[in-house]
């Protein structure tokens, strides 16, 4: 046997080109025999083929873009989200979300769509935020028409019966229950800051359904909000891999020329800062044997820009540049170890669970914050290192090489997420809703290698000067009260006050109250 097995070694290797090496590969660092050296195909190049916009006489914009493979994506980008709940019950977007794709005029149930669409190898799918909710379609190119009649199906002629909103209900209840025993508290405290930051209106309502109105919505709460909101005048019909001609055809079929009138409500953001605590030290319920930890979660936000801004891509560079993450997250420098916030942050302090810059750009606003996890003990340093962050953009020095770093990885980010149609789909359709045109990928990536360290230091000296907003969830007892945190962003160092001195007052306070404030 071992006899054969030389023989075999023998003869594989004879086969092995000299100069290979033991692996019978040739070196890395030298060209592949006999293959034709590839050429970078230019970025000019590779999105040569412009957006194609058309509006309708109903409001209706209409997109298109060329790709290239054998699918396409149609969807429907709907200017509307929580935000726009003023007039309704806080809620009813989240329940619209859990209804999409469901009872229509011409479809009894989801199951015949899904027939409707399975000729052409189709599927749907929606995605919804605080100000925009979209509703996509894939499938071959043959199955366009069916598709854009289902989105408008979906959109404009929904009929929801009773158990379609008992099971939609059912599912936001478990929703909750899913996200108190989750580990990932970020979309907690991520609707805590925005609701600090605009004082519970406009952006500040809650993107989840509040327990108090989730049993009283029903089905006229829901018509209300669609009739009010679900217009062509705030929709854009997108198609990535299709003719422009033919979608055109296809919306002028299926989405109806005279409407009613447009009864759209505003919605003017208006940044005013300040702070949302909710104090909870019960642990999270959990599945296993071990209990989950008990948490501190804190989030400090400004002020920041709309996504049409002019200042909006050098904050998409300054959130690249400060990254960050989870303690346990795996990966090399493309997952964002070289950021500002694993260096400085996570790789200093053991007892910091999570540490991660967030920009939340909107149509008319937005605000970037600094979210933060760590065991209760440590609440006061936590937000003290949140401080001195925000303090480093303003005052520290920004070096060329984590500039030119994060600017490589942000443009790199762009590029591969247009690989995807879905996202090249709600590209096209928010800045086509919010500005009429698209900006082509070329275009992003000049603007973002234009970023200077001198910008982006005017940039945060701009956004620090607007109230801080503060969103805490999980056990508060060591967090600083709002005045302490706005008290220390005003002084040069950032420094709180002695922490002595706090919990002296705050015990002082509770003596003479019978409550802590959390």
């Amino acid at each position: 046997m071992r006899a054969g097995l030389k023989v075999f070694n023998r003869s594989l290797s004879s086969l092995i080109p000299r100069g290979l090496g033991v692996t019978g590969h040739p070196p890395l660092d030298q060209p592949f025999p006999g293959v034709a050296s590839l050429k970078p195909e230019d970025i000019n190049t590779a999105f040569s083929k412009a957006t194609q916009i058309t509006k309708l006489s109903n409001g209706l914009h209409v997109a298109s873009s060329q790709k290239s493979g054998g699918m396409c994506s149609v969807g429907v980008v709907l200017g509307t989200g929580a935000r726009h709940e003023k007039n309704h019950k806080e809620g009813v977007a989240h329940f619209l979300e859990k209804l999409s794709f469901s009872r229509t005029r011409n479809y009894e149930s989801p199951e015949q769509m899904v027939a409707a669409l399975e000729p052409y190898g189709g599927m749907y799918e929606s995605l919804h935020f605080k100000d925009v909710a979209v509703f996509i379609v894939s499938c071959l190119p043959d199955g366009l028409d069916t598709a854009t009649e289902i989105l408008s199906q979906t959109l404009l002629h929904s009929d929801f019966s009773s158990d379609d909103i008992e099971e939609a209900r059912e599912s936001i209840a478990c929703e909750i229950e899913m996200f108190k025993m989750g580990a990932d508290q970020e979309p907690i405290v991520t609707d805590l800051v925005h609701a600090a930051a605009y004082n519970n209106n406009t952006l500040g309502y809650h993107k989840i359904c509040p327990v108090s109105t989730l049993p009283y919505i029903q089905k006229s709460d829901l018509d209300n909000y669609c009739k009010s909101n679900y217009l062509p005048s705030r929709m854009t019909l997108v198609g990535v891999g299709v003719e422009h001609e033919a979608l055109v055809r296809s919306a002028q079929k299926h989405f109806p020329t005279i409407l009613n009138e447009d009864t759209s409500e505003e919605s003017v953001a208006e940044y005013r800062g300040g702070y949302c605590y909710k104090h909870d030290d019960q642990p999270p319920p959990s599945i296993g044997p071990q209990e989950l930890p008990t948490l501190t979660h804190v989030a400090i936000g400004f002020k920041s820009s709309a996504h049409q801004h002019e200042d909006y891509v050098k904050y998409c560079v300054l959130n690249t540049l400060m990254g960050g993450g989870g303690s346990f997250s795996a990966g090399g420098p493309g997952k964002g170890m070289y950021t500002r916030l694993y260096l400085q942050v996570l790789n200093r302090y053991h007892w910091i669970y999570s540490a991660l810059a967030l920009n939340h750009p909107y149509q008319d606003c937005g605000i970037f914050t600094i979210n933060g996890s760590c065991h209760p003990n440590h609440g006061w340093d936590l937000t003290q290192v949140i401080i001195k962050q925000f303090k480093e953009m303003e005052n520290g020095k920004i070096n060329h090489s984590e500039l030119e770093r994060a600017k490589t990885q942000l443009k790199s980010t762009l590029l591969m997420n247009l690989e995807y149609r879905t996202i090249e789909l709600e590209d096209i359709g928010r800045q086509v809703l919010a500005s009429g045109e698209r900006k082509t990928p070329a275009e992003l990536c000049a603007m973002i290698e234009a970023v200077t360290p001198h910008q982006l230091q005017a940039l945060a000296k701009q956004m620090l000067a607007s109230k801080p907003a503060v969103g805490a969830f999980g056990d508060l007892k060591n967090v600083p009260s709002y005045e302490e945190i706005e008290a220390a962003f005003k002084r040069d160092n950032g420094e709180l006050t002695n922490r002595i001195s706090h919990f002296l007052l705050k015990g002082m306070r509770s003596k003479a109250t019978g409550l802590i404030k959390s």
